[in-house]
Order: C-alpha cells, then structure tokens, then sequence
C-alpha cells in the first residue's frame, strides 16, 4: 500500500536509550523537531516534554503516561509491510512474505520465504531468513491537526495481526479510530523463567464520526501548580488524583446529607402521628 506523502511531525517508540542502554517502557514515549507539538503531545497525553536524550534522531521527547492512545489511520494505505533480511552491507531480502519488493531485477519474483509464519521466525532466529518492517501512519485523534505520526516496529505478534488489522480498516471505508497500544505480556518459558515484554497491538474501533466523543479535560500549568500548593501534592498527577478525591467525597457527603434528611423526615412524620400535639419541625 502506497502510505500519505505528507510530512510526518513526530514518531511513537516503545523504548529509548539509558546512558546507552536500551530501556524499555511502560507508556508511549513521542519524539518530534516541534516544540510546539511536543508541549501539546504532554498536555494530552500526560508526562512531559524534554530535550531528546532517548535517541531515535528528533529533538524532543515526550514520555507519556498513555499504554493505549486513540488514533486515526485512513484505511488500509496508513499500514506499510514488508520482510527485510539486513547485513553489514546493507539490505539483502526485501519481500512481502511471498514475493520480492526489490530489487528491480528481482521485483515480483518468488521470495523463498516459509508459506508459515512460526516457520518465518525460525528462520530469522537462526540469520537465515527476514524480519518484518511494519511502519503505521496516523494522527491523534484527539488533536488531529497536529500532523501525522507513525511507529516502526519489527513485532511479529502485529505481524500476524496485520490482515485482520487491513481487513478491518477496509470495511471502516475511510479514515478509522483505531486504539494503539503498547501491551503488557507476561509469560513463563518452558525452563520456568517468568519473562514481561510489551508487544504493539491496534484495534479498529470504527468510523470516528459516529462513535461517541472521548471526554477530554485540559489543565493549564499554573492551575495545577495552585491547586497541588493547596492540597499539598508534589506532581501534576498526584494534584489531578487528590483533586478528583475531593470531589468525589464531595458527592459522596452531599448524598449522605441528602438521605440523613429523608431519615430525619420520616422520624419527624411518624412522630406527629404518634403525638398530633408535639412540634416536630426536625428538618
């Protein structure tokens, strides 16, 4: 599928570099050359924005508090796929599982590739064989003119997912709110060693014109820092947390008073009836 040409603001990654090392995360981390996007990137999805010391080329990252974030992909072209073998000289397979995508002189001709996808994998643990090179194109769909965004991965679990994924996005008919998320996975091997990894999933919600709007709530900064002063909290989430509790104690006193009342009104009524003489104005 042929992907949008439009200039891409801004990448998804899975993880980043730690003092050189690879660090895996919990949330979506976004990088972008956009100062701009980036602040509006940690307003909507939390986290915050920073100058990029993860790696991945751009200037600025943002580490997110998002597993899952609300997108938008415009059908089956937003999904590039392919299998690539690299060596130190470069790319030496390229194929879409079944035929060569290059080069020109190989373009069309039969691959080699195992028809099994369990085969597939094999033969790329032992070097012999490609990975896949997936590349997803959409926008966030909660501020959609913020640009296009993607996110590269070799997953093999989105790999398998992917005809679902295009059948899906075909039957939307045009752009679909899909869910990304990066998903906890938590296994034990056969030597009895416990493994957690996080594996990219995408799940078409539907047609976001007729879905229902996402409730979104946007903070300013100097807000929270007043209110994190008055409640005593330390962070923008501890604020947001501490701020929800009081009002949901709030409701919760209001609606005890509410039936504290109903109670005194019943007693105050079975006692005029008792004592027609008494004054029993309780409430």
């Amino acid at each position: 599928m042929t992907q949008s040409t439009t200039a891409r603001v801004g990448r998804f990654h899975q993880g980043r570099l730690s003092e050189g090392r690879p660090q895996a995360l919990d949330a979506w981390r976004i990088t972008t050359d956009d100062a701009h996007v980036a602040a509006r990137l940690a307003s909507l999805l939390g986290g915050h924005a920073q100058q990029n010391e993860g790696g991945g080329g751009l200037a600025h990252e943002v580490l997110t508090n998002r597993e899952s974030v609300r997108v938008l992909m415009d059908g089956p072209g937003a999904v590039t796929a392919r299998m690539v073998l690299w060596s130190s000289k470069g790319i030496t397979h390229d194929c879409d599982g079944s035929v060569f995508l290059s080069p020109q002189g190989k373009k069309g001709q039969t691959c080699g590739c195992h028809p099994r996808l369990e085969d597939k994998k094999l033969a790329a643990r032992e070097g012999r064989g490609p990975v896949p090179s997936i590349d997803l194109v959409f926008r966030i769909a909660a501020a959609p003119t913020l640009g296009e965004f993607h996110f590269m991965t070799s997953s093999w679990q989105l790999a398998a997912q992917l005809s679902d994924l295009m059948e899906a996005l075909e039957r939307v008919g045009g752009p679909a709110a899909c869910d990304l998320t990066t998903e906890l996975v938590a296994l034990t091997t056969k030597t009895g060693r416990n493994v957690c990894y996080r594996k990219p999933v995408v799940k078409v919600v539907g047609n976001p014109d007729i879905l229902a709007p996402a409730c979104s709530v946007s903070v300013d900064a100097v807000t929270l820092r007043r209110a994190a002063q008055v409640l005593g909290t330390s962070d923008h989430q501890e604020t947001v947390i501490a701020a929800l509790s009081e009002v949901v104690a709030a409701r919760h006193q209001t609606i005890e008073l509410a039936r504290l009342r109903e109670h005194v009104g019943r007693i105050a009524a079975i006692a005029r009836q008792a004592l027609p003489d008494g004054d029993f104005s309780l409430t």
